[in-house]
């Protein structure tokens, strides 16, 4: 992903931020730097980021439905809702991804409104970290799904699924 002048020194403050180990999210990454999630997303060093249209929303989401443990996270106004489980199917219906009911998450989503995926890598305070974010056309996170993890570590058919899911649809 080529990074234009601008985007290079955001990168480096990014670096810089990183080091800190906090608890960063791209949310609080966006209000430290005073730019778009989805600006942060992109400036991010090589090989955290790797971007997809949403077009591609019915394909990642049936691939996130194969991981055996995962963390959906909407973040509101300061609110972070997680909910740790696995993904449900769903289909499409009068506009929405209409999630299968009876699981832990349900509900209706606007696949419409996601204008693109990002498949990050980015550590959360130490740890090794893998998430799918879906990113309204105005450049913020509508919500994530994170890699599942056991005993603080990322489960390895998860994080397998996470890396082929990327390859095959960015080629990164």
């Amino acid at each position: 992903m080529m990074k234009n002048m601008a985007s290079s020194g955001l990168t480096q403050g990014l670096v810089s931020a990183l080091e800190q180990k906090k608890p960063w999210m791209l949310g609080s990454l966006a209000r430290e730097f005073n730019v778009t999630e989805r600006d942060v997303a992109l400036a991010l060093p090589e090989g955290m980021c790797a971007l997809t249209s949403g077009e591609n929303f019915v394909k990642v989401w049936e691939g996130l439905g194969a991981w055996e443990k995962a963390a959906f996270i909407v973040q509101h106004e300061g609110h972070v809702m997680e909910i740790s489980c696995r993904i449900p199917a769903g289909s499409m219906g009068h506009g929405f991804y209409n999630l299968r009911s009876g699981e832990a998450l349900g509900g209706h989503l606007r696949a419409d409104a996601v204008s693109d995926i990002v498949f990050l890598s980015m550590p959360f305070m130490g740890l090794e970290s893998h998430s799918v974010q879906f990113f309204h056309a105005g450049g913020s996170v509508a919500f994530a799904v994170y890699a599942g993890r056991e005993n603080r570590r990322i489960i390895p058919s998860v994080k397998a699924s996470f890396l082929n899911m990327r390859r095959a649809l960015t080629g990164l």
